[in-house]
């Protein structure tokens, strides 16, 4: 059974990757295709290389906690027909799906954030916001619903009920666990490019505030969601107090002791 993943969930991980503006690996002036997201995806390794922009959401059904929530390939193809087969495909969008683009949707692929009557609002992988065919990254997009490339979207195994505006949804009773409505109780791992002195996230209040909670250091003004060097030592701090879990602090928090901290999500 799928583990308790809300749409927010994957939407924050995904904003998060975006702010953090990563891109593909680079050989002279030729993007390569190689990426993290291949490579820390299970049984995705083999295809780095490769067109990553449905790996990228296999990726934060990964880092959320459940890889399994989303068809398990590479493929835009595979992945329409496999949501077919779980009756979970749609011709609307809903807050966390992941659309389907290009002809009959087997080009490219994004995750919904936000819709309105004529567009939705689409976090991506492998693309670029220059008009070029040639995606280098992971960007935030806004796309047209009515255009002929927008071919439908795919609604991924979430606990939760989704928020969409096809009329005939019917949320899956057996994948809803919390009447609440909400994902697991604590943030995810945002990765360790996150953690970058400057950043400005309200998961960054978050931890911050989760850091006094504990006792890792008091901030002089409260904390802020801006990431300042005395977060960082703080996060030394608590890595200290948890028996330095992982081997020595590096100065970036490690994913043992972010999730020890217990950071709630951010929205």
């Amino acid at each position: 059974m799928p583990a308790a993943i809300a749409p927010q969930t994957l939407i924050d991980l995904g904003q998060q990757e975006a702010a953090i503006k990563y891109q593909e690996d680079r050989s002279g002036s030729t993007w390569t295709n190689l990426n993290r997201y291949a490579k820390e995806t299970p049984g995705m390794a083999g295809y780095d290389g490769q067109s990553w922009c449905v790996i990228f959401l296999l990726w934060l059904a990964h880092r959320a906690g459940d890889v399994t929530i989303m068809p398990q390939t590479p493929a835009c193809a595979t992945a329409i027909t496999t949501y077919q087969s779980w009756g979970r495909w749609s011709w609307y969008p809903a807050i966390g799906a992941q659309v389907m683009l290009g002809a009959n949707g087997h080009e490219h692929t994004g995750l919904v954030y936000r819709y309105t009557a004529t567009q939705i609002w689409t976090i991506e992988g492998n693309t670029n916001t220059g008009g070029s065919a040639e995606g280098d990254g992971v960007y935030l997009r806004v796309r047209d619903r009515a255009a002929a490339s927008t071919f439908g979207y795919g609604y991924p195994r979430y606990c939760s009920p989704m928020v969409t505006s096809d009329p005939a949804w019917v949320d899956d009773p057996a994948l809803i666990k919390t009447s609440s409505g909400t994902a697991a109780a604590y943030a995810p791992y945002p990765g360790p490019d996150f953690f970058r002195v400057g950043r400005t996230s309200p998961l960054v209040l978050a931890a911050g505030k989760r850091l006094a909670a504990v006792g890792a250091g008091t901030y002089a003004f409260g904390p802020s969601s801006d990431i300042g060097q005395t977060d960082l030592n703080f996060f030394g701090n608590w890595h200290t107090m948890c028996g330095s879990p992982g081997g020595a602090y590096t100065g970036i928090p490690n994913e043992a002791i972010w999730r020890l901290l217990q950071v709630p999500h951010s929205h």
